[in-house]
């Protein structure tokens, strides 16, 4: 079953992408996945997102970048 981050683990997530170090997953610790989700061009405004998923759990989270 995917497990999705809760607003906490989201906000943790965020701090260490901007510390520029490698976000491993809440749940069980391994190293996540990072996959750059491109804006749309079918949607009005314009999102810069990033993807993260664990290998391990299925953890999963879409970030908006700053």
């Amino acid at each position: 079953m995917q497990k999705v981050a809760d607003p906490g683990e989201e906000e943790t997530l965020r701090e260490q992408l901007t510390e520029g170090g490698s976000p491993e997953c809440p749940s069980c610790g391994t190293p996540l996945r990072l996959t750059p989700v491109p804006p749309r061009s079918d949607v009005s405004y314009v999102r810069n997102r990033l993807l993260l998923e664990c290998a391990s759990c299925a953890f999963r989270v879409v970030l908006d970048r700053k």
